[in-house]
This record gives C-alpha cells, sequence and structure tokens, in this order.
C-alpha cells in the first residue's frame, strides 16, 4: 500500500493571551502548527466569536483580566454560545476545575510546557488528514466549475483550512453526497443571497442573465454550480464499480433561527472559500462562495491514497482525469 500523502491544512483560532512572554511563544507555535490567530481581548471575545464563523478552537490564557479572578466564566460563555470550538486553558493557578469549568475548558495545559498544547491541537483540530493531493484536485475541479458558471469574473481561492464551526455562511446553501471506497459525507455550497444577485447583476455570469432574479433563479444558480463540482469530483475520485460497504446513516440537523447545521460528527471540516470579483469594477465588494466537506460518515487517508496511486488508476482504466 502507498504512503498516505503529506498534509498541511491551515485551522483559525481565537488568541486570548495578555501574558508578554507567552504571547509570541503562542504565535511561534501556531505558525509551526499551521494556525491562523484572530487576536482579541476578553471584551471583544463575545464579538469576535460572532463575527468569525468559521473557527477552529480557542486559545485562553486563565490569568486573562477579565470580571472576575480568572477566565473561567468567559471560557464558559463562549463554551456556552459554540459548544464545538475547543478551548485551549493554559493554567496559570493550581486549583481543580468545577464540572462546568471542566466541560467548557476541555484541553487544559500547564503555563511551562507547551508540549500537552501541541498534543491538544493535533489531535483535536487535525483529527482528519486530508492528503495534499485530495486538497489540490478538489481545487482544480472547483475552479473550473466555478469559472464555467460564472464566465466573466475572477475566480480565485483563498488557502484552505480545517473548521469545527458548525455556522453556516449566507443565505443560500446547497448540500450534496459524496459516496466513494474512500469517503462518504457532503458536500456545501454556501454565499449571501444579495451578493449573488449583485454578481450577477454586474454581468458576472452569461451574457443576458443579470441580476432581476428571484431566490429561486439564484438557488438554482448555486444548484447547478454544485452539480457540476459534483459530477467532476464523481469523474475523478469515484470508481464506477465499487462504493463503500458502511451503510450507516446519522441525523443532519439544522437549525435555520441560529443558522447552524450539523452532520452528527465532531470531526473538522475542509472549508475553501473563493473570492469572485469583476475585473472591469474592481472596488465592488468581492462574491464569497464558501465549499465544505463533511466527510462524516467514512473517511480513509490510507484508502484514497491507494486509490490515487497511478498503478490503482491504471488497473480501473474508466477513470476520467482533468
Amino acid at each position: 500500500m502507498p504512503m498516505v500523502e503529506p498534509t498541511f491544512l491551515a485551522a483559525k483560532v481565537l488568541l486570548l493571551e495578555h501574558d508578554v512572554l507567552h504571547y509570541p511563544r503562542l504565535l511561534e507555535l501556531c505558525e509551526a502548527l499551521g494556525l491562523v490567530t484572530v487576536p482579541c481581548a476578553a471584551a471583544d471575545a463575545m464579538d469576535a466569536l460572532a463575527q468569525h464563523k468559521d473557527l477552529a478552537g480557542v486559545l485562553l490564557a486563565e490569568d486573562l483580566p477579565c470580571d472576575g479572578p480568572d477566565s473561567l466564566k468567559l471560557a464558559i460563555a463562549l463554551h456556552r454560545q459554540r459548544p464545538e470550538l475547543p478551548i485551549f486553558l493554559r493554567r496559570t493557578s493550581s486549583r481543580a476545575l468545577n464540572a462546568a469549568e471542566a466541560r467548557a475548558a476541555t484541553h487544559p495545559w500547564p503555563s511551562d510546557d507547551m508540549a500537552p498544547l501541541r498534543a491538544h491541537v493535533e489531535r483535536s483540530l487535525f483529527g482528519l488528514r486530508y492528503p495534499t493531493v485530495l486538497v489540490q484536485g478538489i481545487l482544480d475541479l472547483s475552479l473550473h466549475a466555478l469559472r464555467s458558471s460564472f464566465p466573466n469574473a475572477e475566480v480565485e481561492h483563498e488557502p484552505p483550512y480545517v473548521v469545527h464551526d458548525r455556522i453556516i455562511y449566507g443565505q443560500v446553501s446547497t448540500l450534496i453526497a459524496l459516496e466513494s471506497t474512500w469517503c462518504r459525507g457532503y458536500m456545501m455550497l454556501q454565499t449571501e443571497e444579495g451578493a449573488l444577485r449583485q454578481g450577477m447583476a454586474q454581468g458576472m455570469g452569461y451574457e443576458g442573465v443579470g441580476g432581476d432574479l428571484g431566490f429561486r433563479e439564484l438557488n438554482n444558480l448555486l444548484g447547478e454550480t454544485t452539480n457540476l463540482i459534483w459530477g467532476a469530483f464523481k469523474n475523478r475520485y469515484i470508481p464506477p464499480q465499487a462504493f463503500a460497504n458502511q451503510q450507516t446513516q446519522v441525523p443532519i440537523v439544522i437549525n435555520h433561527e441560529q443558522k447552524y447545521i450539523s452532520f452528527g460528527s465532531q470531526d473538522p471540516q475542509l472549508c475553501i472559500r473563493y473570492r469572485l470579483t469583476d475585473p472591469k469594477r474592481p472596488r465592488q465588494r468581492p462574491l464569497i462562495i464558501v465549499q465544505r466537506f463533511i466527510f462524516n460518515l467514512l473517511f480513509e487517508a490510507e484508502a484514497f491514497a491507494e486509490f490515487a496511486h497511478p498503478a490503482a488508476i491504471a488497473a480501473t482504466g474508466e477513470l476520467e482525469l482533468f
């Protein structure tokens, strides 16, 4: 069996740290681990949580200046708001955490030893390892599909990263199932309805398709784009003669009021943000389309590596490569 492909993905974390000695050390470790930090003060923590819908976790100092003797009250508030985000608590005292504090700060680590923090991050934030060749393949086929759906737009992507958040971006979302010998799950596209309508009004789509579109037409446009990506993914990564043997299912929970969706799994999701701009209007706000891959039912990196190996591809003789 071939070796699993190398992986390196980013993850965004909220950084609540004030100590002048620990702050640069944390930044250095975050850079080494692939963590993108969002620094903020305790007073701004809840606002930052509301602003950023694509976080993977929280780095919190126990002695952060807060309303109270320590930051555990803040940790409980953060956990109550977004319980799917692991909180990595830098301990500065030896007192035992009570039950509520322990539920919130699930990954405590001592100030004088960053090895436990590294282990916590690698195990909890990067629990699924997405092979680089898979991520690059997804980027290639997704960019091709987006450029086909929006031929007059410049389409770029931000660096791929993993998220633990379950917050939906925008008002328009699509969901399509993915199933292969090495994975089972879903792909989502999410965007803001107003930005999508404005993009079409600017002429990002085909000639004659303007911005006077109802929500059904906008839904169909994103749905057709999703289908293009799914078809390319199917041709490249799903053998026509074989499917996964494990046919278990889990409920998908959607709370429209909270813009929340759960696939019944705590595994990190692969997330890619695409920026569509109008070259004729460089100052215009870009259209953001967020893509997520949720392999909540099956993901085997080793099986993917075997499937993607040239010898395995040659053996089938039926896969269409791009």
